[in-house]
């Protein structure tokens, strides 16, 4: 009862007293309440959100975020909870039905590796695997590990907001800390918290079982990282597999193989839940796609597992052979996660939390000792070289390299590049693929294995291989199909990458167009407006709408340039194909009858989106902008945040129109000048003679806001008339108070009185305003 008062209290107080109840209780006390502590942290049979792990951000709740870290983070009292818990042995069931789908065939499968052998209950009626039997640690863990599979984003706003923007919430931030810490970066490093109860797993003498290919071993070739099965693991390997010795443990014939696991079994338990659970997400039959902080949580752990593996030279503590089998353990299941990503992800800027997870993962030489300290120097543009020590992980990964690349290039060709961030997108794609150093290790590596990532003879041998070397969830027909398996630098892709080229030429020279239009547009109207209404614009007026989109379509012309000059050297496209100037054709719109009924909400089962080029996605785009009031646009950096906080609340109070008979007699004299405000307002705006010629003058005019309401996890188009209005808001900009303190020391200085160099100002804008009226 104490505990059910406890978790129903506000997140502060909830915290503050779990802390008291975690020193006063006695650890078996603790143990019969922890499993539902953790349930009502991660919302098991609940409100899925939990505690808001998800939703809080630094930015909207600063103090909850604060507090979540420091109860949540590694030297925290949760974490010292957990293993205070270790000293009893107890046991905590895990209900298999939590875990992914993939994740549960391959323990019924027993394709599992040691490190679930003491884990697992069998239930003895139906034979199979019922629950996993965890201590404190590991129950938390795996419970953390599995929030991340829960689509917040459908369900709730916040959540929607955090995937559409990609702000970082305190989950990603105990994401990175908790793998920062258990699966350490530098060699012999010390894992927190150092003291609780050692011996909490003992030792796995039993070896692996071996992988035996079907097929005789002359009809195979296979690279060097695979033989002596010393990189290949079936479900996860122990830790205890060596990298030299088959799949036999060597810590087995060692008399410190308990001490050496007593340090290491967390980093085990850590790397087996974060990969096993969230790599083997079934995406593909899903209702829901992963939200994209989950998609950011698995590049956390990708870079991680980089920099752990990358270490495994120096490091000679018993987290060694953990740090040789980690990256094999994320290659087993990374190309089958990434195609599932990328098949059902949205062809949108949000396409960048994908593609930043497959860069991480390809470029392992950015996550070394030496690539930190270079960035820790402040060396943002540092480029770290690709040593011969990749060479091994470039070979037996170049399905990765060029099977995605394969994969990625038509979602691509359907992007609007007239965007700047897709346009960014793109450059980071052709950059990565622009060095010189990989390109000439992907060409040497494809011509030595004849396109076949994994050095077998025949793509079918790859592929069946593969289905044996893995667990039966991962099964790789259905990701790399035989029509699939073309070389990256083969005559068909480079015929490919060049019509895609002549396509990004094309929106080039679009954007290029778009900017002479704009300037020529604001340089007509600035000449129309005079000298004078210009001046004062830019002293009381916001930027305009077409100076804003100028200023985002000068950066998109270059970017595309420079694409297009990486692609061509990576592939050797000769440029004199391309048009790189503003005189080509502009490229023809489909007829009206195409396009006018075309709408991304038309949910009947004719609509084919997959056959529209980026040209028809651009009509129906410029179609769907939201239109938001100028009132309601994010505070800019020339204003002054409190100032136009202030002013907004004025104008909104003098606008605001209430009902009479919905407010208290206390308040009705108030709103009823607020009413009166609000009425007298729209009745000058409409006026036709001089009076309502200076109201237009001094009013933001009637319009209809548009947005999208994703709240439903649907996108809605949502619209409200907005009435004329008084908006204050240009008086917080920082050329406005310039300005005024420029009248004040004036006034002080010709007339010994700031007030009067203010009503000279205010005088001065008021004759400009009537004589706008008047020539209107």
């Amino acid at each position: 009862t104490r505990l059910l008062t406890v978790l129903s209290l506000p997140l502060m107080d909830r915290l503050h007293e779990l802390t008291i109840l975690f020193d006063r209780c006695s650890v078996r006390q603790i143990q019969e309440v922890f499993p539902h502590i953790v349930h009502s942290m991660f919302g098991i049979n609940g409100n899925p959100l939990g505690w808001g792990l998800r939703t809080t951000t630094q930015e909207n709740n600063a103090l909850h975020f604060q507090a979540l870290n420091h109860f949540f983070g590694v030297c925290g009292p949760w974490m010292h909870l957990c293993h205070r818990l270790l000293a009893d042995q107890y046991k905590f069931e895990l209900d298999i039905n939590l875990l992914p789908a993939k994740f549960v065939a391959m323990l019924q499968a027993g394709q599992n590796s040691m490190f679930y052998a003491d884990l697992i209950n069998i239930d003895p009626m139906r034979h199979q695997v019922a629950t996993l039997s965890l201590n404190a640690f590991d129950f938390y863990v795996s419970h953390f590990v599995l929030h991340a599979l829960q689509p917040l984003h459908s369900i709730n706003p916040i959540a929607m907001q955090i995937h559409n923007v990609r702000c970082k919430t305190i989950y990603l931030k105990l994401v990175a800390e908790y793998l920062s810490n258990f699966l350490p970066l530098v060699p012999d490093a010390r894992i927190e918290p150092v003291h609780f109860s050692t011996g909490v797993k003992a030792p796995q003498p039993l070896p692996t079982q071996a992988l035996q290919p079907q097929r005789q071993p002359r009809y195979i070739r296979i690279p060097s990282s695979y033989r002596n099965g010393g990189n290949v693991s079936g479900g996860g390997a122990s830790p205890n597999t060596s990298g030299g010795s088959g799949n036999a443990s060597p810590q087995s014939s060692s008399a410190n193989a308990s001490s050496a696991r007593a340090y290491a079994w967390r980093s085990e338990s850590v790397l087996h839940f974060f990969v096993d659970i969230w790599l083997r997400y079934d995406i593909e039959s899903e209702h829901h796609l992963p939200g994209s902080d989950f998609v950011r949580g698995v590049r956390t752990l990708v870079k991680q597992i980089h920099f752990f593996a990358n270490g495994a030279q120096l490091d000679h503590s018993s987290l060694c052979s953990l740090r040789k089998v980690s990256l094999s353990m994320v290659r087993a299941r990374i190309l089958a996660f990434l195609c599932g990503l990328i098949d059902r992800w949205p062809l949108d800027s949000s396409l960048m939390v994908v593609l930043e997870l497959w860069l991480s993962y390809i470029q392992p030489w950015r996550y070394t000792m030496s690539a930190l300290d270079h960035k820790m120097a402040g060396s943002l543009s540092y480029r770290p070289p690709i040593s011969s020590h990749f060479d091994g992980f470039i070979t037996d990964n170049l399905i990765m390299y060029t099977h995605i690349f394969a994969v990625l290039l038509p979602h691509f060709e359907r992007l609007d590049f007239t965007v700047y961030r897709n346009a960014f997108m793109l450059y980071r794609l052709a950059t990565i693929f622009a060095q010189h150093d990989l390109v000439e290790r992907l060409q040497r590596y494809e011509r030595q294995h004849a396109g076949n990532a994994f050095g077998f003879d025949s793509p079918q041998r790859q592929v069946h291989m593969l289905n044996k070397s893995h667990s039966p969830g991962a099964q790789w027909n259905s990701v790399v199909p035989s029509s699939h398996t073309a070389m990256l630098f083969s005559q068909p892709m480079q015929m490919q990458i060049q019509k895609f080229l002549y396509e990004i030429s094309m929106a080039r020279n679009s954007v290029l167009r778009e900017i002479a239009g704009l300037r020529n547009a604001i340089a007509e109207r600035q000449r129309s407006d005079g000298f004078l209404k210009n001046f004062f614009n830019k002293l009381f007026r916001d930027v305009s709408q077409d100076e804003v989109t100028l200023r985002e379509f000068s950066r998109i012309p270059e970017v595309l340039r420079q694409c297009i000059d990486a692609f061509c050297r990576t592939f050797n496209v000769d440029q004199a194909n391309l048009s790189m100037h503003e005189t080509l054709p502009v490229e023809p719109c489909p007829p009206a009858s195409a396009t006018q009924n075309f709408s991304f909400f038309d949910t009947s089962d004719s609509l084919d989106t997959s056959k529209l080029n980026p040209h028809q996605m651009s009509l129906n785009a410029s179609n769907m902008q939201p239109i938001i009031d100028p009132a309601l646009l994010p505070i800019q950096t020339n204003e002054f945040r409190p100032l136009v906080r202030i002013l907004h609340i004025i104008s909104d109070n003098i606008n605001k129109r209430v009902s009479l008979s919905r407010i208290s007699l206390e308040l009705k004299l108030k709103s009823y000048i607020w009413f009166q405000y609000g009425r007298q307002i729209q009745a000058f705006y409409l006026r036709n003679d001089y009076c309502g010629k200076v109201a237009r003058q001094l009013l933001y005019a009637p319009m209809t806001e548009q947005w999208f309401d994703k709240s439903t996890g649907n996108v809605d188009m949502r619209e409200k008339l907005v009435p004329p209005r008084l908006c204050l808001r240009p008086l917080g900009s920082f050329p406005v108070l310039v300005t005024i303190f420029c009248a004040v020391i004036l006034g002080k200085l010709l007339w010994g009185s700031a007030i009067t160099g203010v009503m000279v100002l205010c005088s001065m804008l008021l004759v400009y305003v009537l004589f706008l009226a008047l020539l209107s």
